[in-house]
């Protein structure tokens, strides 16, 4: 029978040798983590997922047999970094808080099978795609300006365009005419635009069933949620779910000359 306490000084001779390890290679680690966050910040996805396959793959290879722990604790810490370097400055701190645990289920979901190149995939384009959301286009409008704000506030509620209009204390006609002149498309294809948009993640990072996704953004059954979903993707929710080469749908305001995302 061995010995709990030479069992115990054993374990922490291998997790120093571990360290040093890992220290050898600090320089590299640090280079390839200050350029990851960079090209996170950048929307530069193809870099980005390079640089975090990189860093996990470095970490394997120091982790040894219980690689899938620390490369799971690594995205974790990944989450962390991108949520207070890149998302904190343009968030507020309760959005980003709630994102990095978004991100923690993300990676739990996935600690099972931890297959290294989807898992990276997936948090860049979760991250990118939050960051790139943040960037609201803005109008010179200010009718039209406050519509998109309140269309993004409350993306998952029902919304319609007489709502709109009382709320912008004008008629439905000259609404719909005065966001189209502006916006570059109609207050319709705006509001499913943007709920499509945000549908993505759910359909991409949850276990929630397409018929209850439809339903968290107030599509009136999931047929419609479907037809509107591949009007502007050009794939089904069920392929965009199960085919991660897809990359996510994108919004785009041709009159702001800007690109919105989530």
């Amino acid at each position: 029978m061995k010995d709990p306490g030479l069992q115990y000084m054993t374990n922490l001779f291998m997790d120093r040798v571990e360290v040093l390890k890992a220290y050898e290679r600090s320089e590299d680690f640090y280079h390839l983590e200050k350029d990851l966050l960079e090209a996170v910040a950048q929307g530069d996805r193809a870099r980005a997922k390079d640089r975090l396959n990189r860093i996990v793959l470095m970490v394997k290879d120091i982790a040894g047999d219980r690689w899938v722990k620390d490369v799971s604790n690594y995205y974790i810490i990944f989450a962390a970094l991108t949520a207070r370097f890149l998302m904190v400055p343009k968030f507020p701190p309760e959005w980003a808080v709630a994102t990095n645990i978004t991100a923690m289920r993300i990676v739990d979901r996935k600690s099972g099978t931890m297959d290294i190149t989807e898992t990276t995939n997936d948090l860049v384009e979760f991250f990118i795609h939050v960051l790139e959301g943040r960037d609201k286009p803005e109008l010179p409008h200010p009718i039209v300006n406050d519509i998109i704000h309140f269309i993004d506030a409350s993306i998952e509620d029902p919304i319609t365009v007489d709502q709109l209009a009382k709320r912008a204390g004008i008629s439905t006609s000259h609404l719909s005419r005065i966001f189209r002149e502006h916006a570059g498309l109609t207050l319709i294809d705006y509001i499913n635009m943007r709920k499509i948009e945000e549908s993505q993640f759910f359909l991409r990072n949850t276990d929630l069933k397409i018929a209850e996704v439809s339903d968290r953004f107030s599509f009136c059954n999931q047929s419609y949620f479907t037809r509107t979903f591949k009007k502007y993707t050009n794939v089904t929710p069920k392929q965009f779910r199960e085919r991660k080469d897809i990359d996510y749908f994108t919004s785009f305001v041709p009159g702001s000359g800007e690109e919105t995302g989530t």
